[in-house]
This record gives structure tokens, C-alpha cells and sequence, in this order.
């Protein structure tokens, strides 16, 4: 009996010793497709509030879409925190750096009264087996204390070249890009209202 034990303890640690080692990734800021517009911030700060992700997607297991019905989660690849504040943090450095200095609140930062807000509706943020990155999302901007939304917009940016976990990091990156290159222009065309 106890030359039984001992085996089914050597089996548990060499089956132990042969998974594979757990990969980390990270969505990275990207620079604009146009420079940063120059001057002071006019009107009230923008802050991103919120992303809100689907279920199936904020995890810290990366997600591949397998097939129309089916996903892939990954065992090895995992985001480096949660994936829905990543992708608000990383938004709102990158429209930072759209948008002129003052203009966007840092993550965290306190609000004033008048301060937009940005929110986003996230309705798919994955790569399929293909390697083409979908990020379907609508977004809306308060102002103030408003219900209503001033603007709102639904965004779909597809981009292909993510063959693995860290090609599907660099493609989600440059697609959050794409979507604060949208954002700055909308806002920038709809200055506060006084």
C-alpha cells in the first residue's frame, strides 16, 4: 500500500513538473494616427468612466473565438490584471495623448462637477483563430450631470496579424488605438456645452 502512495505521489509531481509555464500580457498604449492636437484643453475635462466588458471576455484568461458558437480560453495565457480596467486605463492614456494637455482626467483623478464622461459598451474585444482582432463598441459622452447622452457612437475596427497570445496583445492594442483615434475626433468636433 505504501509503495502505491509513493507512485501516485511521483505521478502527481512529474505531471505537475510538465505543465506549461503561465505567459502574462498586457494591452500597451499606442500613438495617434494624427498628432496630438497642440494648445490648452477648452472646455471641461473628459474622463473615462467605465468599460464594461462581456462576461465572456473579462477574464484573465485570454480568449480566442474558436468558431461562431465556440471559444478557446486559454490554461497559459492570461492579461496581467483584470481585462475591462486594462482597457479603461489604457484608453484613457490614449486618447491622453490625442487630445490637448488637460484635456482627459488621468485614471482615478477627481471630478469636478462639469467634467464629460466617457462610457463604453463593449460588445466583442477578441481575436478569432484567423488572427483578425474584432472590437465591436459603442460609446457614449455626458456631460455634467446629464442623463442623456451627448454623443454616441457604435465603432467597429477589425485588424488582422494576431497569430498568437502576444500578436493578439500588440493587435488589441493598436485596435484601442483606433477606437480613441474616433473618440478624439468626435469629441473635438462637440466642444463642451457652457
Amino acid at each position: 500500500m505504501r509503495t502505491l502512495s509513493l507512485i501516485a505521489l511521483l505521478l502527481v509531481v512529474a505531471g505537475c513538473a510538465a505543465s506549461p509555464p503561465t505567459h502574462y500580457f498586457t494591452l500597451a498604449t499606442v500613438p495617434g494616427s494624427a498628432p496630438a492636437a497642440s494648445g490648452s484643453a477648452a472646455g471641461a475635462p473628459l474622463a473615462v468612466d467605465a468599460v464594461h466588458l462581456p462576461g465572456t471576455l473579462d477574464r484573465l484568461e485570454m480568449v480566442r473565438r474558436a468558431d461562431q458558437n465556440r471559444l478557446a480560453i486559454s490554461e497559459t495565457d492570461r492579461w496581467g490584471e483584470p481585462l475591462d480596467e486594462m482597457t479603461r486605463d489604457v484608453l484613457d492614456q490614449d486618447l491622453m495623448m490625442r487630445l490637448p494637455a488637460g484635456a482627459v482626467l488621468p485614471p482615478g483623478a477627481p471630478k469636478a462637477g462639469r467634467t464629460r464622461a466617457i462610457v463604453v459598451n463593449v460588445q466583442e474585444f477578441d481575436s478569432d483563430a484567423a488572427g483578425r482582432v474584432r472590437l465591436y463598441a459603442e460609446w457614449s459622452l455626458l456631460e455634467g450631470g446629464a442623463q442623456q447622452p451627448r454623443l454616441r457612437r457604435e465603432e467597429r475596427i477589425e485588424l488582422d496579424g494576431a497569430k498568437d497570445a502576444a500578436g493578439q496583445a500588440a493587435v488589441m492594442s493598436k485596435a484601442l488605438g483606433e477606437l480613441a483615434d474616433r473618440i478624439a475626433a468626435a469629441v473635438e468636433g462637440a466642444p463642451a456645452r457652457s
